[in-house]
């Protein structure tokens, strides 16, 4: 009975306490009060009254955790941060497998490896803290990935978590630790280290339906007195779920990678890590549905108040688009998950052109991306490998002196349908190449004082190029077939394919010095000042202009033990991102044309030079380089241990406010008939081309975030562990401007103030139970569940589309010694079939009236992978 009056007071306790804070900070947190009753109350409290009559008197208390997110060991439960660490028993435990599946157990962070940024696949590393919004472009990326330190350019994609010791994802601008995109959050991925002692290896084997299996296998061991060695390899396929209408399949992803890490130890002083990393992946085409608004309008006839372009409030009336709830796939209106697969499409055939796709668009280079593999089919190819070299040295009297050292290339290309639609309109070879090298060096003071420091010097360069518009762009119809004939109809009989080249370059030379310090103020209080400077000169690789950011990156915290296993803290930090590039406006020229064109924005002729029209289409969002970005953030949080460690429960509450946050758009822009670029030699006779082409730009915006974060672990007894977390987060434009010309039209205005950005929900949450008990002999048997949801969430920044919520239920059980495990286990137990994300995008699947049409929109739709049983051993040697 103590032991379940203890509990129930710490769950009154806990309640007690969010109510004092959701009351205490604002008005916002008053109205979460009420769901956050519904979700805790439900979930926690109804499961402890289940739980609670089962609790005996259990000797284990949960594991402590180690953390290095401020480039120290750290007690996870005393870092004033908000952390969410996975140890190596607890991934395998979770059976995770990329960091999708580390997403849906974090309270605040959302990640999906089908459709990280805006297209699907998995080309793009986009992670989301806390609502923040990111892009595919790594200069406008705000979370980062990181190795054993080292940041990893577009790895979030497809680097597994083979061969880990932990993973920590740290929450809130980092910084002042980890400097460039880690605006929002850091995940960095621990690496095991091979023993010294003793020979060992592991075999896994995973093989589920719908043709999925994932293998591995690594062996370790000294290979002197002082050297250990390590090598691993690893298979993984994910099997196609869904077909298109032209029979190809949908959603397969492939990864081949092979590993070898050297450690020595050459004194009990120095340890040198050194890391080779080599993957390839091969994937088909994405699983994706596109639903088309023009096809499915519900908004038209209705109203809603909102702001008009000059920020004056008005009455909005959209069109063209879905107003509410996206059909979920079985409903009436619900789009099937199609697209286009095949090389040779049909109405190349009847053109005469059966091989177009192949010898323009598959074998077409592009300038700068002469290292990006070449397509064999619709997907994606990469090519990454990753280089390292860690080294520690302790002095005598405690203090450390650690360098690191950094090499990694990732080239890709992806083939794919365009518009996302089965019809045959568009398509699109995206080529990306990148390089980078990286040095840390770092000396810090002995842990044991009470004065705690650390100071280092970073330096990075990187060479990265991609085409954020479509790299080449094929349609099946081209330019001559897109004006009608007199009786009306369209000719459709040559394809054409457009080059757009490099538009999201991002070349980096940065460097800079970080230092901090923590200080013991009394035995009770802590206080951390952390700081980086920071110089940052970058290029957009294609352009001359070059541009140089310096800035000082701080963080300070203060900490309170209330008592010996409770913690309370409060952060405030500032993220920043340098502004962004708009090298089309950069490179653009003021000589007019002679021969006036029909200006789409006036429907009035117009001999507007290249700049005047950027100016014309952008007014005072006409800038060369938009301003620095800052995340100006601040958290209170509580960290706590109960029942002699046995309960864990962690409370977080931030404020963020994101400053000059770019947003893209197009620009719709008539060049010269001769298609000279602005640094070429001009034509005294300019005239303009008869068919406009766009470009992209980014304007500066302002944003604000604000939430609560739960994240507890109880050890029922000795035999069952059980994992609640709860995320709530609102956020809100304060003042922004749309950015897809589709979205404007059907909204009715460009000026989104008030709205909510899309795809992160306002309530999310995940449960997991695992249960273990003697089998015979070595033998134990295990039973988890895993319960996830995902909150009602906007498709896009309109705010008119939203899908709605779901759960999905994983299940596994299996039997288990010391070096062996085997399981049998069911994903999507109840086979949830709501859409998992979508995106808004522009309608090009009409085909051939308009050419260049940016006036409808549509939704990228991922759909949940299908219920899958699967069978999965581990064995130890």
């Amino acid at each position: 009975m103590a032991n379940s009056s203890g509990f129930h007071l710490v769950v009154i306790w806990h309640c007690r306490l969010l109510n004092e804070k959701v009351m205490g900070v604002s008005n916002m947190y008053a109205k979460a009060l009420n769901r956050c009753d519904k979700i805790l109350r439900q979930l926690i409290l109804a499961f402890v009254l289940v739980c609670v009559p089962l609790t005996g008197a259990a000797a284990q208390v949960l594991e402590e955790i180690i953390v290095t997110a401020r480039k120290r060991g750290e007690s996870l439960q005393e870092v004033p941060l908000s952390i969410t660490a996975f140890s190596q028993g607890e991934l395998e435990r979770g059976a995770y497998q990329n960091l999708q599946d580390i997403a849906v157990a974090t309270t605040g962070m959302h990640f999906d490896n089908t459709l990280a940024g805006v297209r699907p696949g998995r080309l793009y590393s986009v992670i989301r803290f806390r609502g923040i919004e990111g892009s595919e472009f790594s200069t406008l990326q705000t979370a980062a990935l990181f190795i054993d330190g080292v940041y990893a350019l577009q790895g979030a994609q497809t680097v597994s978590l083979l061969d880990l010791e932990r993973v920590e994802v740290i929450k809130g601008p980092q910084s002042a630790t980890f400097g460039r995109t880690s605006f929002a959050g850091a995940v960095n991925y621990i690496t095991t280290t091979p023993s010294l002692n003793e020979f060992s290896g592991k075999l896994s084997t995973d093989f589920a339906t719908y043709g999925q299996n994932d293998n591995a296998v690594s062996v370790e061991g000294p290979i002197g007195d002082k050297v250990a060695l390590r090598v691993g390899a690893r298979m993984y396929n994910k099997g196609d779920m869904y077909f298109s209408s032209d029979g190809g399949e949908l959603g397969e992803q492939r990864s081949e990678s092979i590993y070898a890490t050297l450690y020595a130890e050459p004194n009990e002083n120095l340890s040198i890590k050194a890391r080779a990393y080599y993957q390839e992946d091969d994937d088909g085409a994405a699983a994706t549905a596109f639903f088309l608004g023009r096809l499915n309008d519900s908004c038209t006839g209705t109203s809603r108040p909102g702001l008009d372009n000059d920020g004056n409030p008005t009455t909005l009336t959209p069109t063209g688009f879905v107003c509410g709830q996206v059909p979920n796939p079985g409903q009436i209106g619900a789009p099937r998950v199609d697209q286009n697969t095949q090389l040779f499409p049909g109405i190349l055939a009847r053109q005469g052109n059966p091989n177009y796709l192949f010898t323009d668009l598959i074998n077409n280079k592009v300038a700068g991306f002469e290292d990006a593999p070449v397509p064999d089919d619709f997907g994606i190819q990469r090519e990454l490998m990753r280089l390292s070299l860690v080294a520690d040295y302790t002095f005598p009297n405690g203090m450390g002196l650690a360098a690191t050292f950094s090499y990694n290339e990732n080239d890709a290309a992806a083939l794919s349908d365009f518009d996302s639609h089965p019809n045959e309109v568009w398509f699109m070879n995206n080529p990306q190449t990148g390089e980078d090298i990286g040095v840390d060096l770092r000396i810090s003071s002995s842990d044991d004082s009470r004065i705690r420091w650390l100071a280092g010097f970073n330096y990075y360069e990187q060479e990265f190029l991609t085409s954020g518009s479509g790299g080449i762009l094929a349609h099946t119809c081209g330019i001559d077939n897109f004006f009608p004939n007199a009786d009306g109809t369209f000719n459709c009989d040559t394809p054409l394919t457009f080059e757009l080249g490099q538009d999201g370059g991002d070349f980096v030379d940065v460097w800079g010095f970080y230092a901090s310090a923590s200080y013991d103020l009394t035995d009770q209080f802590t206080i951390d000042i952390e700081g980086r400077y920071q110089k940052d000169k970058r290029s957009d690789g294609f352009s001359p202009d070059t541009r140089t950011f310096e800035n000082f990156l701080p963080r300070v915290s203060l900490s309170y033990q209330a008592a010996e296993d409770i913690n309370l803290y409060f952060t405030g930090s500032r993220g920043v991102i340098p502004g962004v590039l708009n090298a089309n406006i950069a490179v653009c020229d003021e000589i007019e044309f002679l021969v006036p064109f029909t200006d789409p924005r006036t429907g009035q002729p117009s001999t507007s030079s290249h700049c005047a029209q950027y100016r014309e289409a952008l007014g005072d969002n006409f800038f060369e380089a938009t301003p620095n970005q800052y995340l100006d953030a601040f958290e209170i949080g509580m960290k706590s241990r109960w029942l002699d460690g046995r309960v864990i429960m962690n409370l977080a509450a931030y404020m963020q406010k994101w400053k000059a946050q770019p947003f893209q758009t197009f620009v719709t822009l008539f060049l010269d008939d001769t298609r000279t670029s602005a640094s070429g030699n001009l034509p005294n006779d300019r005239i303009p081309n008869d068919i406009p082409t766009f470009r992209q730009v980014s304007t500066p915006g302002t944003s604000k975030y604000s939430g609560l974060e739960l994240e507890s672990s109880m050890l029922v007894n000795d035999n069952w562990n059980v994992n609640l977390n709860v995320t709530y987060n609102k956020n809100k434009f304060t003042d922004f401007l749309i950015s897809l010309t589709s979205q404007q039209t059907v909204l009715g205005t460009s000026n989104i103030k008030g709205n909510r950005a899309g795809r992160f929900p306002k309530w999310s949450g995940n449960m997991s139970s695992t249960y273990t008990d003697h089998l015979m002999g070595d033998w134990s048997w295990y039973a988890r569940g895993d319960v996830i949801y995902q909150g009602r969430a906007y498709a896009g920044a309109t705010n008119l589309a939203t899908m709605d919520p779901y759960f999905l239920v994983h299940a596994r059980a299996g039997i288990e010694t010391d070096d062996i495990r085997i399981e049998f286990y069911v994903k999507n137990l109840f086979d949830e079939d709501k859409w998992r994300g979508g995106v808004e995008f522009t309608d090009f699947s009409r085909q051939p009236d308009p050419f260049f049409a940016f006036d409808q929109l549509g939704i990228i739709l991922i759909p949940q992978d299908k219920r899958t049983f699967g069978l999965r051993a581990n064995v130890g040697f």
